[in-house]
């Protein structure tokens, strides 16, 4: 069991790393349509780049949210794909154009999605998007985007038909799957039987989630309850009362920062002594704030800011020396699709854009610490668990959770 999960770990550490990163907070202009501003990344100098929509030159799109619940995930991908820009146009940019960028803020709602993607689909000058950044809002965009012959590099939706759904589209998350299979096995392999799965259900990412949780974890002889709940939910209590007499092994959850922590402190404020585990929504410092002296609390991703590798620790500091902490697993997807959609472009050029998406769709991105292999959009990598320590109140990477009681 330790050895499985140690050998995930060196895995992740093999597969993780891409390669730059950014930040800058950006606010909505408009409460009834996707915001935008228009920005041109800072030149070396320091000076604001004009924004061009030249023959030749890049211009994309930031798209993800920006206020509400899930407005700490947008900025942390906007700033990881921003600081790659940032180091592209200080060595140069395009042919001696800097990369110009509009962002919009989907506010993780699918309808905003679509205005977005209705907008986008008359920018002549838009070269492709970062973003979005949840499979609901990528799913809306996709028709549109895919009519339209866009570059839509997902971040962070991990829906397996989200890459389906259009040719145009790439994805630097791992799918669904991977993550809820990698939990369910973990949890079998150290003996849990019994558990509940708690999901936020406007979600498509978590609705999927759920399903394959529940799919891996029965196929393995366990029994798990499944119950989704309205984002915003307050009150967890009566759920925790029906676990706590069933004498439940572990809560699962896929949800948002707030939901997370109110069902960590709900269930701990009924002495549910039992694994808790989150996802990667989860591992950011408002969460660890809210959940503050909780025990036992674990997070199954295929991130952590703490992995012991040089070259990885170099970004994580970069990033924390420019925006005042750790990246969150967001903010490095969006600085590894940056760097990976920027560096195919370099090499294939603007000319021919079918070109620049089949590179992207199946091809390799090599990495500081390894290979990542896209296949039809998409490209995998193993799980790994964390724990939140109560000591210093963040997460740090685990080679084994404890085995059931």
């Amino acid at each position: 069991m330790k050895k499985r999960i140690f050998s995930l770990i060196l895995a992740v550490a093999m597969v993780m790393s891409l390669a730059a990163c950014g930040s800058s907070k950006e606010t909505a202009k408009d409460d009834t349509k996707a915001a935008e501003t228009t920005k041109a990344a800072e030149k070396s100098d320091g000076t604001q780049a004009a924004a061009s929509g030249d023959t030749g030159a890049i211009k994309l799109a930031l798209v993800g949210p920006l206020t509400g619940n899930n407005a700490y995930a947008g900025e942390a991908m906007f700033n990881g794909a921003k600081m790659v820009i940032d180091e592209y146009n200080a060595a140069g940019g395009y042919n001696g154009t800097p990369v110009t960028y509009d962002e919009y803020d989907t506010k993780a709602d699918a309808n905003e999605g679509t205005m977005i993607a209705q907008k986008l689909a008359t920018d002549k000058d838009l070269t492709a998007t970062i973003g979005p950044w949840s499979s609901t809002v990528g799913l809306a965009m996709s028709p549109i985007i895919d009519e339209a012959g866009i570059i839509m590099y997902a971040t962070s939706p991990s829906h397996a038909d989200l890459t389906k759904s259009s040719e145009w589209i790439i994805r630097q998350t791992p799918l669904a799957a991977t993550l809820a299979y990698g939990c369910a096995d973990t949890l079998l392999e150290a003996g849990y039987k019994k558990g509940v799965y708690l999901y936020d259900n406007t979600n498509e990412g978590a609705t999927k989630g759920s399903e394959l949780f529940e799919e891996r974890f029965t196929a393995g002889g366990g029994e798990v309850i499944v119950e989704g709940y309205a984002a915003g939910t307050k009150d967890f209590t009566p759920l925790m009362t029906k676990y706590k007499s069933d004498n439940i092994e572990f809560i699962c959850m896929y949800g948002a920062t707030a939901d997370s922590a109110l069902i960590c402190t709900q269930a701990r404020d009924m002495d549910l002594d039992c694994l808790i585990q989150v996802n990667s929504m989860a591992l950011n410092d408002e969460f660890n704030q809210l959940i503050a002296g909780l025990e036992e609390i674990y997070c199954c991703d295929s991130y952590a800011a703490d992995y012991p590798d040089e070259e990885f620790q170099k970004f994580v500091s970069k990033y924390e020396d420019l925006y005042g902490e750790k990246p969150i697993v967001h903010g490095y997807f969006g600085y590894c699709a940056a760097k990976r959609l920027l560096a195919t472009i370099e090499e294939y050029g603007l000319d021919d854009m079918t070109e620049v998406r089949d590179a992207l769709r199946n091809g390799t991105q090599e990495t500081e610490l390894g290979t990542l292999e896209f296949i039809d959009g998409d490209a995998d990598r193993p799980t790994i668990w964390s724990k939140y320590d109560v000591a210093d109140g963040v997460f740090h990477a685990v080679t084994e959770i404890p085995a059931a009681k």
